[in-house]
């Protein structure tokens, strides 16, 4: 109060207006706090000493710019002699292309209607199959009545023509690996699967398995119309589900078979429910307290589990402030847990994910003051935006209008003979009644209030409350099989269902193993009851339109799909649909194809996408113009295709002539040339190469020192699912050696081929750099692993010849992408585990251009004046050239050439090397060694020597680092000890992480490094702290062991760690411009975590940074934890960070809220539902409360206590 009063009286004297009381306090502990850390002396600690702070000067400014170009002509010497970039770029130069003129509308026209027909025959399959199952269900109904069906009291009594069971495995035999569906199947029966909870000898059960059994005719029929066709199935409204082919159900890691019910499945709730409007309210009141709350959150739970993205859901915590028995006030409010608290939000993955994560954290507490929350629950049914289709109320209590003996409404008061608390809150239910039925008046659609009661007897408040809003009421004694205990519920939405076309789902995670999936889902409406019996749905993979889309492109060209929501389906920087774990959150296309909502041209591509509207437009993006050609396709995705000026003339290289019959590549199966099969279509090939196991430069490998080996990206191949599960591998080693090497015609997909058209002529033009990779004579050749070059098209030859994985593509790695990116310097790669298991590497990379075009400089001064020109024109420097690379070409047609010229702008390939960590580390080390500049003190100044401090005591040394762009270390002697398994410890670790204070400088002072940050919906976390593998045994490592370990698994799953989570992703680009003329960066660090005078310069032809710390000393703390060095390093380190509420970032633009259309419903009048309770068991009061109430209103109204405004708009609570 003292120190209120002296602020007051400050503010005053200074004339500032006086505040609130809580804003006061703000600045107070503001005030305090910048005094505290004064006195503690930890300002300097936390954020560093300036220059001026830290007198003393480096002395190794001359040696860090002398170890930064001996250690660039080291790599670059490296890259020169290891790589042979020249040598393949002469390659490319010398190749032959063909100009191919690319029409954008044409291709439109093309992709909409091959993807339009993919997706009508699944449509018109599940709707064959809907119509058969009423057409059965109707006629098995009649017959029933007329006691004409089979009679079986028990599953067990059926005979297999009737019951193959998923969880019976001698019932689902025969069965094949079939290369479609990635597993065992049986395609000439299907299988029924029953949820746990449901009673296997139900009638309802024996009845749905034998009129669905005459489903298989139709299965058949459609597979044999698609032959792409993938699942096909009908989930019934009592639980069973019946899938074609038949399968054996998967098992958890325990080796129980899976539950699965398809009544909470995505696509069978939303064909069987339609839009709807759903505002749960949950009873958060202290009387929940314990079992009641656990079964209302999964109540809240399940209802949300069964929303989709065409529904609208919010849910409302509902409960009050009250007092407790000695006087304490607790503070409580109803509340919105949605993103959005004054309206609802869309059922997507992202929103649900969001209530469900709440949800499960709510603590119950407070008083049953549940008229605020119904309230708050019909105005949020009168908010925008929402589908209008059904309006409904899920509520969730125990009925009781007491909470517990702890609950007041009053703070109480003191007598003589000591305190006397408040009165127990006692609620009067009728004003919650009241309010529904006037509200609900109002309201298009009227809400009907679905109660279920937990466990109490308190039945009259939500059975009365549903009974006039036309719900039900259920009773629950436990949380266990809610989908059937909260059957009327469902029932009620089904009933509502009339016989529609039905709809393509959301995607989601496929519980069969076949990845991210659509489903296009038709509910079965029976003709005689009305009612649906079930849904009927047939699947599409994102795996394969991905890949139908994929035939499609060239070039730099990319393609991406949306729904009519603006929700992202595929494109090019979400992840790959095969390794997301859980259902994935899709993201608006806004904010994949535009930064902070630049270039606002794409406003109207999205708004004709979400239209499914075809068209194209051009737009200004990333200093080019972009062309989106884009269309509608399945009445409910639209897509586009995106194209560059360059990309409108399609250079495509033609098979070398020169040298087309001397030439032979090989394999990467090296072993299966010695199979029987090959040694009599290729004999001596295998004796010629010259095959090596187990050698101890390549332990436990197969490899070929005498040629290199060829390998083809699953995209480059018609059929990738046959090619990846085929192990006919001397059978397809043979194929691919006759492809690569005659002179068969290259037919491509479309003419019936196994390969994409093309991939031969990068085979054949690169073929010459085997020979030269096989006679490199340098200093450093015996640590170099591998050399390789990687091609755009998904072609990959690597010497020494050896086996790649099957799920193998050079252009999706990171040293690929990194060279393409930045494709004028010599790009070296991060430290990481070998996938061939030789050890921890590093590689380094170049760019190759595609071949140069010969273009007269009079045609290239018409193209541009003054430049910079494109490429094949003739340069004198790289600022010249679009591409920033000029060149002397070594090719023969350019062999008269007198001056270089300009690269072209597109990259051919990335052609690289890997070699040992530690080769690496040691031989930068070795060279970072200080000159001797006649100084006694400092003589011995090199990486990593200890010497005295300027204070001239011991402790201090030189550090230093190699880090590349993006901020991640490259050398550290931690790397060099670090176990080659503990990846974590050496993979991507950020400078900030080691170095933090320096980091904090370079992108808070000088700005070398700018931040990034954007939100991961499908990232990856873990349940458990990272730990390291201690051994690689039981681990698949080689390639070998990869490819098969689908095959040897076994069937019970492995205990996965993993989840999926959504992450805010952190990572810092450098900008060498901030460089000083100087070309370095300098200054003086003193923080919490070390302290020395450091260098920073650019090696400026390649990716890297040298950073020299000299006097660096580790400063300790006085505490047992250094926490302020943690802060400081936090501050500037690269990751993925999970987010708790980061769902909310994904939430949509009311500005393009999506367009709604109801299906066609069934008349409210026509719905009827059977409402009922006990109105019998409402609890009287105890007579000691009657009279505590008289009291204390007697005593409220006595004059002079002082109680009445205490306890103003809380006595209304008290009867």
């Amino acid at each position: 109060m003292m120190m209120r009063m002296m602020m007051m009286r400050r503010m005053r004297m200074a004339g500032m207006p006086a505040m609130p009381l809580p804003v006061m306090w703000k600045y107070v502990i503001l005030w305090m706090s910048l005094w505290s850390l004064a006195l503690l002396g930890t300002r300097g600690e936390l954020f560093g000493s300036t220059p001026e702070e830290q007198p003393n000067k480096g002395t190794l400014s001359g040696d860090v710019q002398n170890w930064a170009t001996l250690i660039q002509n080291y790599i670059l010497e490296l890259a020169n002699l290891g790589i042979g970039r020249d040598v393949t770029q002469r390659l490319f130069d010398s190749a032959n292309y063909t100009f191919e003129a690319k029409d954008g509308d044409t291709l439109l026209s093309n992709v909409q209607t091959s993807l339009g027909d993919f997706l009508m025959r699944k449509r018109v399959a599940a709707e064959r199959i809907a119509m058969m199952a009423v057409k059965l269900h109707d006629e098995y109904l009649i017959n029933k009545r007329m006691n004409r069906t089979a009679k079986f009291s028990r599953l067990r009594d059926m005979p297999m023509t009737y019951y193959r069971d998923s969880d019976i495995p001698h019932t689902v035999r025969p069965k094949m690996f079939s290369t479609h569906f990635k597993q065992d199947v049986n395609q000439d029966y299907s299988t029924v699967k029953i949820p746990d909870q449901v009673p296997r000898d139900d009638e309802s059960i024996l009845d749905a398995v034998q009129y669905t059994v005459e489903l298989d005719g139709v299965f058949r029929q459609n597979r044999k119309s698609d032959q792409m066709i993938r699942w096909q199935y009908f989930g019934t409204n009592i639980g069973l589900i019946r899938l074609y082919p038949g399968r054996e159900w998967d098992t958890n890691f325990a080796g129980f078979y899976n539950d699965y019910d398809p009544r909470i499945r995505p696509w069978h709730i939303a064909a069987s429910s339609g839009p709807k409007d759903v505002v749960i309210v949950l009873d958060c009141s202290a009387s929940m307290i314990g079992k009641k709350f656990d079964i209302a959150k999964s109540v809240a739970i399940t209802v949300i589990n069964t929303l989709t993205k065409q529904d609208w859901v919010n849910i409302v915590c509902a409960r009050e402030s009250h007092w407790d028995s000695v006087g304490q006030w607790h503070y409580y409010t109803s509340e919105v847990l949605g993103c959005l608290s004054g309206s609802l939000v869309p059922a997507t993955n992202a929103h649900r994910k969001d209530l469900i994560e709440k949800v499960s954290q709510l603590q119950a507490g407070g008083t049953s003051e549940l008229e605020i929350g119904f309230r708050i629950a019909f105005d949020l049914l009168q908010s925008k935006p929402r589908s209008h289709c059904q309006s409904i109320i899920v509520f969730v209590t125990d009925g009781k209008d007491i909470d517990n003996e702890e609950v007041r409404c009053a703070p109480g008061y003191y007598t003589r003979s000591g305190y006397v608390p408040g009165p127990v809150c006692r609620y009067n239910w009728t004003k919650v009644w009241t309010l529904s039925e006037q509200r609900n008046a109002k309201i298009f659609p009227k809400a009907r209030i679905f109660s279920f009661l937990t466990v109490d007897d308190g039945e009259i408040f939500p059975g009365k409350l549903s009974c006039m809003n036309d719900g039900v009421m259920v009773r629950l004694s436990d949380g266990e099989d809610l989908i059937n205990k909260m059957r009327p519920y469902f029932d009620y939405l089904s009933q509502r269902t009339m016989e529609w076309d039905g709809l393509w789902t959301a995607p989601y995670l496929d519980a069969w193993g076949l990845g991210v999936a659509i489903t296009y889902a038709v509910p079965a409406v029976s003709k005689i009851t009305g009612r649906t019996i079930g849904v009927a749905g047939v699947d599409a993979t994102l795996e394969e339109i991905e890949h139908f889309l994929i035939r499609y492109q060239w070039g730099a060209v990319y393609t991406f799909i949306i729904n009519k929501q603006g929700e992202t389906i595929l494109h090019p920087k979400l992840k790959n649909s095969l390794s997301l774990l859980e259902d994935p959150i899709f993201i608006t296309i806004s904010q994949l194809e535009q930064d902070k909502g630049h270039p606002r041209g794409f406003s109207e591509i999205e708004k004709d996408l979400r239209n499914l509207k075809k068209g194209h437009k051009t737009i200004f993006k990333n200093g080019e113009n972009i062309t989106y050609y884009y269309g509608g396709a399945g009445g409910e995705y639209g897509f586009a295709f995106v194209l560059t000026k360059s990309d409108q003339i399609y250079r495509r290289a033609q098979e070398p002539q020169d040298y087309r019959h001397n030439t032979t590549s090989f394999w990467n199966l090296l072993i299966e040339y010695n199979s029987t099969l090959a040694r009599d279509k290729l004999p001596g090939v295998y004796e010629h190469l010259e095959v090596r196991y187990n050698d101890s430069k390549y332990p436990l490998l197969t490899v070929s020192e005498k040629h290199s080996s060829i390998f083809f990206a699953p995209k480059c191949h018609c059929d990738p699912n046959k090619y990846f599960f085929d192990e006919e591998l001397d059978d397809k080693t043979v194929h691919a050696h006759k492809y690569i090497n005659l002179d068969e015609p290259d037919a491509g997909c479309d003419g019936g081929g196994q390969y994409e058209k093309g991939l031969r002529a990068d085979v054949k033009i690169t073929y010459p750099i085997e020979e030269y990779w096989a006679s490199r004579q340098f200093e450093w050749i015996d640590q170099i692993k591998w050399t390789y070059v990687g091609m755009r098209s998904g072609v990959f030859r690597t010497y020494p010849g050896h086996r790649s994985t099957r799920l193998y593509d050079a252009t999706t790695r990171a040293w690929f992408k990194r060279a393409k990116r930045d494709p004028t310097k010599t790009v070296i790669s991060n430290a990481y585990m070998d996938s061939a298991g030789v050890g921890k590497i590093i590689t380094i990379s170049q760019a190759v251009f595609e071949g140069l075009p010969v273009i007269s400089q009079e045609e290239c001064v018409r193209k541009s004046e003054y430049g910079p020109w494109p490429g094949g024109c003739e340069c004198k420097g790289d600022n010249e050239c679009i591409s920033r690379r000029c060149y002397m070409s070594g090719a023969a047609k350019f062999a008269n050439d007198l001056h270089p010229r300009c690269a072209t702008e597109r990259v051919e390939a990335v052609t690289s090397l890997d070699m040992l960590y530690n080769d690496f580390y040691h031989q930068t080390v070795q060279i970072m060694e200080s000159t001797d500049d006649g100084k006694k003190d400092y003589k011995k100044r090199g990486c990593g020597r200890a010497y005295k401090c300027p204070d001239n005591n011991w402790g201090c040394q030189t550090r230093c680092y190699l880090f590349d762009n993006e901020g991640y270390i490259l050398t550290d002697d931690d790397f060099v000890s670090a176990n080659d398994l503990d990846e974590k410890k050496y993979k991507e670790v950020s400078l900030g992480k080691k170095e933090g204070e320096i980091m904090k400088e370079l992108v808070y002072k000088y700005g070398l490094f700018v931040r990034k940050e954007y939100v991961d919906f499908q990232g990856t976390c873990t349940i458990t702290p990272y730990t390291p593998k201690v051994t690689l045994s039981g681990i698949p490592m080689i390639p070998e062991e990869q490819d098969d370990y689908y095959k040897f698994k076994g069937p019970i799953p492995a205990f996965s760690n993993s989840y999926g989570c959504i992450q805010d992703v952190v990572h810092y680009e450098a900008d060498n411009s901030k460089l000083k003329e100087t070309g370095m960066l300098t200054g003086n660090i003193s923080g919490p975590c070390m302290s020395g005078f450091y260098y920073v310069t650019a090696l400026p032809k390649t990716n890297l940074f040298v950073l020299v710390i000299e006097n660096w000393k580790r400063n300790s703390s006085d505490k047992i934890f250094n926490f302020n060095c943690k802060i400081t390093q936090s501050l500037v380190t690269s990751g993925a960070f999970r987010i708790i509420n980061g769902t909310c970032s994904a939430r949509e633009d009311e500005s393009n809220s999506r367009p709604q259309l109801c299906p066609l419903l069934k008349n409210e009048s026509l719905v009827n539902v059977t409402c009922d309770y006990n109105a019998s068991n409402k609890l009287a009061p105890r007579w000691w409360e009657l009279s505590w109430c008289l009291f204390y209103l007697l005593l409220m109204s006595a004059p002079g206590l002082g109680f009445r405004s205490s306890t103003r708009g809380l006595v209304s609570n008290t009867t």
